[in-house]
């Protein structure tokens, strides 16, 4: 049936004739897109997005370095701002044609691959598939910068937002520094020194960065350029002086010995030190030796009551550092990991969850360093995707020093910024046997920037050159799948994650409700956070909710199978409930993860001395007590109380003593450490027990007049009575 024109209104005619243009528009842009990697009929406009774009990522790197942030911002910077250039790359035609590729695509790609065929090992696939895809971002980041590198103009002004960010970020940290004596408590100068310095991450930062500046400030020909990069490298490297990690110490000297290799390639020889021209090059190491005594001064001022700068110095190979001793514990797990899964590995991205079997007692004795890495790039390789992924990183390697070699062999155009990068690549392999450094999205979005400029001088592709159409209609289907994992793995866990912060914010104000409901909100923005999870776990364990602690334990075990702690707050739960059996099987569960799992021997601990079985209790406590050390007053004090049963009292009185030595704040202690000197027949020292308790808690005060115990006490000591406010 066909309606009569008139039916349509001018309006609806317009908006037809409006759709048929824009059909048509878009029509031709599909067809005939700009050539992708070669200059474009475009303007200037989309590369000059582009420049700011890769400006403003490079700025950003170092704010992703605060404590203060969660964990997915550093995410979100890359998953937003990376498709962003790589977009402005691709529209505008900024760079070089694609052939020929450049030399270190294929063991990246390889790399790549090796992650992927690790996924069916991985113990949970989504940490795999989010780890993927991390590379698969920071491959973008390398193959953008590697293609419009290749004009000596571009790389002007990468290196140029990379000094101008160093140079801020230096400024800015030592500014924080030495102000922070003028503000006690957390002040914005406070802020900005935790935001930028004395962090590992920090010094990883400034170790990939550093060397530039070094590189510029020798092939500087101009004195302006001179001062402003000399100022970068003077700020810089007493910053990384008071980074307090030594290990950055160690590892910028070997990047500065390549840089200086790269940069007198062709005047290497023996009388190079006379040489008339070379002698003003002494005054970097001059800069850089007075950097470190600057920092020396600051140091009482930066970090009061810490180790001296001597003390830290001669602790570097000290094999008693604790830092040493924790690192030395983790590779020794991570080696028994590698011989349990020699040829498979664990899988990219579950080191963390796979390394739960393998901690050792000094795991437990310090528990806020988390070991989520091996502090080893290479062993966390291995760990994870299996000797196939040594053989893709000894690849890559070869390719840099051959690619490398062969550049530093040329005509020294870009000689300084060639000494730059390999000397940051340098001191970041160096660092990469005492720290993750690519395994963290902030150093390792340096990494690929390095790489991409290395590939990208190495370039020799003529101007008049065009690249193989890549049009338009090829790009949305791989612009549609970044955006998909931009949202999947990126935006989404970051919301999750500003919910978790918020409500860990909620419970220390103790608003229990309000922080379970953000925390379920964090889940349904971030399902797989099992850390979400078992904070819900352990809030309802608090508040008594024993079965939904229960519930959610166990659903925190279907994304973290090796979580003992999980097993332990379920038997806890259990045990609080009444039902003892269910407990001990929970206890046994975890030890069975994990048999140095100090929490769960002590629970089973208990549970034997209740059934009356004192011998196999004390073996259970003496357990815990060697793998906590005295991190933890618990097997002590449990020791105590098992002795004090079987009569023991002078091994009970000693446990209880080495408990209030460890924590004096526990009122519960010393009340126990007066009722045993009581009956070692030592009242005064049971008086001042006594009193350390009741200054705790006004609670024991009570708790002694009605303990026989203390009756003779009370009888025969008038400080006693005075104490008990007894007349």
């Amino acid at each position: 049936m066909k309606f009569p024109r008139q039916l349509f209104s001018q309006d609806t005619e317009e908006f037809f004739r409006l759709r048929k243009t824009v059909s048509k528009r878009v029509s031709e842009l599909l067809q005939s897109g700009p050539s992708v990697g070669s200059l474009g009929t475009r303007g200037s406009s989309p590369c000059h997005a582009f420049d700011i774009a890769l400006g403003v990522l490079i700025a950003a790197v170092p704010l992703a370095y605060s404590s203060l942030a969660p964990h997915s911002f550093k995410w979100a910077i890359l998953g937003v701002l990376v498709p962003l250039i790589t977009l402005l790359w691709l529209w505008g035609g900024c760079g070089r044609p694609f052939r020929p590729l450049p030399k270190l695509v294929g063991p990246l790609l390889a790399l790549l691959l090796v992650s992927v065929l690790s996924l069916p090992q991985a113990m949970n696939l989504y940490y795999g598939v989010q780890r993927i895809a991390f590379l698969l971002v920071l491959f973008l980041l390398y193959l953008t910068v590697a293609y419009t590198c290749s004009q000596p103009g571009r790389q002007e002004k990468l290196v140029r937002y990379l000094l101008l960010t160093l140079l801020v970020v230096s400024a800015f940290s030592l500014y924080g520094c030495t102000m922070g004596w003028r503000f006690p408590s957390v002040s914005p100068a406070v802020i900005i020194f935790r935001l930028f310095g004395n962090t590992n991450y920090g010094s990883a930062y400034l170790l990939l960065v550093i060397p530039f500046s070094f590189a510029l400030y020798l092939n500087a020909t101009r004195q302006w350029e001179k001062t402003v990069v000399g100022t970068t490298l003077f700020l810089s490297m007493a910053l990384l002086t008071l980074s307090m990690v030594r290990g950055a110490w160690v590892s910028i000297w070997i990047g500065i010995w390549l840089l200086v290799k790269v940069s007198f390639h062709r005047d290497r020889g023996p009388g190079i030190l006379q040489s008339t021209h070379r002698l003003p090059q002494v005054a970097p190491l001059l800069l850089l030796g007075s950097a470190v005594l600057v920092a020396y001064a600051l140091w009482p001022v930066c970090l009061p009551g810490l180790p001296s700068f001597g003390e830290r110095v001669s602790t570097f190979l000290d094999p008693g550092a604790l830092s040493l001793q924790w690192r030395l514990a983790v590779w020794k797990g991570t080696l028994r990991m590698i011989r349990d899964h020699f040829w498979t590995g664990v899988g990219i991205g579950n080191f963390a969850l796979a390394f739960v079997p393998y901690r050792s007692a000094i795991t437990y004795q310090h528990p806020t360093v988390q070991a989520e890495h091996a502090h080893n790039e290479y062993l966390n390789l291995w760990a994870e995707l299996g000797p196939l992924g040594l053989l893709v990183l000894l690849w890559l390697a070869v390719r840099i020093v051959r690619l490398g070699w062969h550049l530093a062999k040329g005509s020294g155009e870009e000689k300084g910024v060639l000494a730059g990068v390999l000397g940051g690549l340098a001191a970041c392999a160096a660092y990469a046997n005492l720290f993750y450094v690519v395994h963290v999205p902030e150093s390792a979005m340096i990494v690929a920037i390095l790489f991409g400029m290395l590939d990208g001088m190495d370039r020799e592709v003529g101007n008049d050159e065009r690249a193989a159409p890549i049009r338009l209609t090829y790009l949305l289907p791989g612009l549609l799948v970044m955006g998909l994992i931009c949202f999947q793995f990126f935006l989404r866990p970051l919301v999750g994650e500003i919910h978790y912060v918020l409500a860990r914010r909620d419970f220390r104000q103790e608003r229990m409700e309000t922080g379970l409901g953000r925390l379920e909100r964090s889940l349904e923005w971030n399902p797989q956070s099992y850390k979400a999870r078992y904070r819900r776990a352990t809030t309802f364990f608090l508040i008594g909710r024993y079965p939904e602690a229960i519930q959610e334990a166990r659903e925190t075990l279907q994304i973290h199978p090796n979580l003992e702690v999980a097993y332990w707050i379920i038997g806890s739960a259990y045990r609080k409930m009444g039902e003892k059996p269910k407990a001990k099987e929970m206890y046994l569960q975890a030890l069975a993860v994990n048999p140095n799992y100090p929490h769960a021997l002590n629970n089973l601990g208990t549970l034997a001395a209740e059934e009356g079985r004192i011998s196999e209790a004390e073996a259970l406590f003496l357990r815990a007590k060697e793998v906590l050390g005295r991190s933890d007053v618990s097997p002590y004090a449990n020791l105590g109380t098992l002795y004090e049963t079987a009569g023991h009292t002078q091994e009970a009185l000693r446990m209880y003593e080495t408990a209030v030595a460890i924590k004096p704040r526990i009122g519960a202690n010393w009340y126990n450490v007066a009722r045993l000197r009581v009956k070692s027949g030592d009242p005064t020292g049971a008086y001042e027990a006594l009193a350390q308790a009741i200054a705790l808690d006004e609670r024991w005060r009570a708790k002694a007049v009605q303990d026989p115990v203390f009756k003779g006490l009370r009888r025969s000591d008038p400080l006693a009575r005075a104490l008990l406010r007894l007349q």
